[in-house]
């Protein structure tokens, strides 16, 4: 009989054991299969395999805040003054100046040119007749921006200049552009040249070839201004204005 008591009051404390044992584990692992799910709740039946989710990303279901990845923007080339009728880089314009006169705008822009170009009295011999235009080739050194910090000598930029004058306005045009390599280049004794149209057409070396082409535009542009400036009236100031 005192065997029998002694047996069932082991068997009383494992299963009290077992019990407690069990809630504590259910205790413990409530919420367990939801555990990636933090906004739906414990209620969630998201399985965190599926569509893509990560309960590792911290932005996962917040797209606004996820950093985006830097898009690689295309190459966008220069494009350059092209007349499509004669097929070759133009610079042209016509500025109204209604006080001026032709011979006043032309004796105007052969000083500039003088000035800028070191050019001679005869070398307006054939265009001074008539006082009306100036038409003559020219070079500029030509100086290549390889990078902000960087401006390389790549030889000389030739072109053709037309300047024609009426009273009150006067016509440029600007053409016949050529790269003139510098003599040393590839050990050749003879300078060479390349139109600048080629470079426009050119499919290979394409970012070399249109940071001459932009070196060169700059220029122009520059030079257009320059003759602009130069061929304004000059201001009178009246001594008796005051």
């Amino acid at each position: 009989m005192k065997l029998s008591l002694f047996a069932v009051s082991a068997l009383l404390l494992i299963a009290l054991g077992t019990s407690k044992a069990f809630a504590q584990y259910e205790e413990d692992n409530t919420g367990y299969d939801n555990y990636y799910d933090y906004e739906a709740g414990p209620d969630s039946t998201q399985d965190p395999y599926e569509d893509g989710y990560d309960a590792y990303d911290p932005y996962y279901g917040d797209e606004e805040e996820k950093p985006k990845k830097a898009e690689k923007k295309p190459y966008i080339r220069i494009t350059m003054p092209y007349d499509t009728i004669t097929e070759m880089i133009t610079y042209t314009g016509i500025v109204e100046q209604e006080d001026s006169y032709y011979d006043s705008l032309y004796l105007r822009a052969k000083k500039y040119l003088m000035t800028k170009f070191e050019l001679k009295d005869k070398d307006f011999k054939e265009s001074s007749v008539n006082m009306d235009k100036i038409i003559m080739t020219l070079k500029l050194p030509y100086h290549m921006q390889k990078n902000k910090y960087v401006t390389e000598n790549v030889g000389n930029l030739e072109f053709k200049l037309a300047l024609r004058f009426k009273d009150g306005k006067y016509k440029y045009d600007i053409d016949h552009l050529k790269h003139i390599m510098p003599e040393n280049a590839a050990g050749k004794t003879q300078p060479e040249y390349a139109y600048l149209e080629y470079y426009v057409r050119a499919e290979r070396s394409i970012i070399y070839n249109d940071l001459l082409l932009r070196a060169a535009d700059k220029q122009i542009n520059s030079l257009i201004g320059e003759i602009q400036k130069a061929l304004k009236e000059p201001v009178i100031i009246d001594e008796d204005d005051w």
